[in-house]
């Protein structure tokens, strides 16, 4: 896995099939790995609730066939086409977390019953009330004959998707949903920033301690990211903007090896990884890389101590890199140029001497 920046892939279940709760995603997989988590991260008062939806109450379907049952006191009024709902949901398959409001933050949606796909979601939202839970089970046989397209490789025969979810408030307007989304997103960037800084201040601990206990001078670079200078490079250095061929291999703490940029076995040897210094996103890299190379200039040689909010954080990525892993990456600086170098040009195939 090359190191570029958003490296965990969010699968997209097609919408007709699964109504987004977010627009972004529905579920997390990494790399074709399932990332497990706990259920016990979820808010206390979402715990609860979800808790209460497993006592009494018998499922029914909707008329396409979906399974749902709803948790409710009936005090609040059934929400109404054009009205803006909130919600704090777990979805679930197994013992496996694909998508949570802890993680993600609340999802909003519009009810609208114009737009009802069949075995959806959407066909249970226009039946809740505001402090309702509910409960909506999605079965992976079903689904499959729904999309013809297929499903993820990790939905089997049999499965069986859980979505938990509790209304937290219901909007008349676009206007009030947005002003309650803005404040929300803040107070959960704000949260997840506090334990971003906690997370980064354990990695930075353990990768002190580890370099340390191997006899490894390193210096600090401004985000925190751990370097190992063992040739500083004499041509251009590496700055803001600057755009930087890497060679790599990068491997864990414990020593597994998962991607190398000369290593055969990786399938892209002698295909070193460029990448523009500061750009986030698509062309750029994973911040350890973007933090740790700024000290070397062109013909560099070292090793990066990434702590893992640098690198891959909760997301982990593959089979190889786990959720908060700390990583290691060998690195030998190509070039350092002001444009992009232009991509290596492919083998010539020989044609037998015939002349066309």
């Amino acid at each position: 896995m090359q190191p570029a920046d958003g490296a965990a892939i969010r699968w997209i279940i097609p919408s007709n099939i699964l109504s987004t709760l977010s627009k972004n995603t529905l579920y997390n997989y990494n790399n074709h790995k399932m990332k497990k988590t706990s259920i016990a991260v979820l808010s206390a008062l979402l715990v609860l609730a979800l808790n209460s939806c497993d006592s009494g109450g018998s499922f029914k379907r909707t008329r396409s066939g979906l399974m749902y049952k709803i948790i409710s006191d009936q005090k609040n009024p059934v929400v109404k086409k054009g009205q803006f709902v909130r919600f704090d949901y777990v979805q679930t398959l197994g013992d496996s977390v694909l998508n949570n409001s802890e993680n993600n933050g609340p999802a909003y949606v519009v009810i609208d019953s114009a737009v009802t796909p069949d075995y959806n979601p959407t066909e249970v939202f226009g039946l809740l009330r505001k402090g309702d839970s509910a409960v909506i089970v999605m079965e992976a046989d079903t689904l499959r004959k729904k999309n013809p397209m297929g499903l993820p490789p990790f939905i089997k025969a049999k499965d069986k998707i859980f979505l938990k979810l509790r209304v937290v408030n219901v909007f008349n307007t676009q206007e009030e949903a947005d002003k309650d989304r803005s404040a929300a997103m803040e107070a959960f960037m704000k949260k997840q920033e506090a334990l971003a800084d906690v997370q980064k201040q354990k990695d930075i601990k353990t990768l002190e301690e580890y370099t340390k206990s191997k006899g490894i001078a390193v210096q600090k670079a401004a985000r925190g990211t751990l370097v190992e200078i063992i040739n500083p490079g004499t041509g251009p250095a590496v700055d803001s903007g600057k755009f930087v061929t890497v060679n790599y291999t990068g491997q864990t703490l414990a020593g597994k090896v998962f991607d190398s940029s000369i290593d055969p076995k990786f399938g892209h040897p002698g295909q070193p990884y460029t990448f523009q210094i500061g750009r986030q996103g698509a062309g750029g890299a994973i911040a350890g890389w973007d933090d740790g190379l700024r000290l070397f200039k062109q013909g560099g040689k070292g090793r990066l101590y990434i702590p893992s909010t640098l690198g891959y954080g909760k997301q982990g990525a593959g089979e190889d890199i786990k959720p908060d892993e700390n990583l290691i990456f060998d690195i030998e600086i190509v070039s350092v140029s002001d444009t992009r170098p232009a991509p290596p040009v492919p083998p010539s195939i020989p044609n037998n001497g015939n002349q066309n």
